[in-house]
């Protein structure tokens, strides 16, 4: 299960056969959402983001980084500084935590983290900045995170497992963090984004292992988060890009919004009781319904054909400064270039991408198309209090991160 998500540049459903009777909810589901698609226009037309050329942000990239990383937070402080945090994205003793000021360059640093010793936190994978007295540090494959301060300091140590295996268990889950489900943190426990170790199709997908809630103060975590009924069906969704959530926070600190690769709504998850239900319907004009294989066929062509065949909802992020919901769609690449990932004969021609806008009434924005978009990535997508930035790095620049606001019209 661990394999990267995105793009193929990035690298990292409902599957099955639907014509068995215990599944003719499934096929009047199914066969229902073809007759929407087939009564509809096609493709309905969109407009393309803008960007603001006067409003940038620069990212210095140092020769210990680089300009690729899944994972980036940002952390708004007291003061109003706001930091750009990465983590080094190649293996490295010591890790490298890359804290960039948006406001002084002056400010920025290099933060040093033992992979061995007395201090070590192991291979560094995830990460979440609380503040300089509290670095919570992931080391994903040894289920392991280390609390440190700024100095590369340990000042303890939780185990996200029952056991001492380093092994996958049909129980454990591994931590599986991005710019599109970051590490949170609320009162004395910090809640984890993780992937099943065993495949959850195995489960039926009936198990709530998508979130770890780890209590800071006694060690002890737990699971919660599960699929919605919409995944139940006993068929196959398929690989991490189309089963594992986009997580964002709301207006009320209780309550994360959840946003699956593959269902239309919004679902919205109260951490008090646990619970999850829909909260409203966000659907793209643009996305195709699925063309289904089986689970026996995930080691195959046939699932590189279903990854990067198949569209779906990329991330989903809530704006509270301009209170907005923003989703990105990622269509599937085009048959040539399909065929070419298949036969291992390059990346070929960029999918499509889109971006869902709602406003803070649930009413929808529009849909707009990201083709003006060079490089686009839905990893680099962030918000900040004068809008929200992309990346444009150009291919050729090495040294630095471009982010640019974008405008909607």
């Amino acid at each position: 299960m661990a394999v990267r998500n995105g793009t193929v540049n990035e690298n990292i459903i409902y599957l099955g056969l639907l014509l068995k009777n215990s599944r003719m909810k499934s096929l009047f589901v199914f066969c229902i959402s073809l007759l929407i698609f087939s009564c509809s226009e096609k493709y309905k037309k969109v407009n393309l983001i803008k960007l603001d050329s006067y409003s940038q942000k620069v990212i210095p990239i140092n020769n210990l980084s680089t300009e690729f990383s899944i994972l980036s937070q940002l952390s708004f402080r007291e003061d109003g500084e706001v930091l750009f945090i990465h983590l080094n994205y190649f293996d490295s003793d010591p890790n490298y935590l890359f804290v960039n000021s948006l406001d002084d360059p002056e400010m920025d640093l290099v933060l040093k983290f033992d992979g061995r010793g007395p201090n070590e936190v192991g291979g560094v994978t995830d990460f979440y900045f609380h503040d300089y007295d509290s670095i919570f540090l992931i080391d994903r494959y040894r289920y392991q995170v280390s609390l440190a301060d700024s100095s590369g300091e340990v000042l303890k140590r939780y185990r996200l497992k029952e056991n001492d295996s380093n092994m996958p268990g049909e129980d454990s889950v591994l931590p599986w963090v991005t710019s599109k489900s970051r590490i949170f943190k609320r009162g004395r426990y910090l809640y984890i984004p993780c992937i099943p170790d065993q495949d959850p199709f195995k489960s039926q997908y009936k198990r709530n292992n998508l979130l770890i809630k780890l209590d800071l103060k006694s060690g002890d975590y737990t699971t919660l988060l599960g699929y919605p009924e919409l995944y139940q069906t006993g068929d196959f969704w398929g690989n991490p890009d189309h089963i594992l959530p986009s997580i964002s926070h709301s207006d009320d600190p209780d309550f994360m919004l959840v946003s699956f690769p593959l269902a239309d709504s919004i679902y919205k998850l109260n951490l008090k009781t646990e619970e999850m239900e829909p909260y409203f319907l966000m659907r793209s004009d643009q996305l195709d319904p699925p063309v289904f294989i089986d689970f026996k066929d995930i080691q195959s062509d046939r699932m590189i054909q279903y990854q990067y065949g198949t569209d779906y909802y990329f991330s989903f992020n809530y704006d509270p400064f301009r209170m907005l919901y923003w989703r990105v769609v990622y269509k599937k690449y085009d048959d040539e270039s399909l065929n070419r990932i298949v036969n291992r004969k390059g990346a070929g021609k960029a999918n499509k991408k889109y971006m869902i806008v709602y406003d803070k009434n649930l009413n929808r924005i529009g849909e707009f198309g990201l083709d003006s978009i060079p490089k686009f990535g839905g990893f680099d997508f962030i918000i900040l209090k004068d809008g929200p930035y992309i990346s444009v790095t150009p291919e050729d620049v090495e040294d630095e991160k471009v982010f640019q606001r974008i405008i909607i019209e």
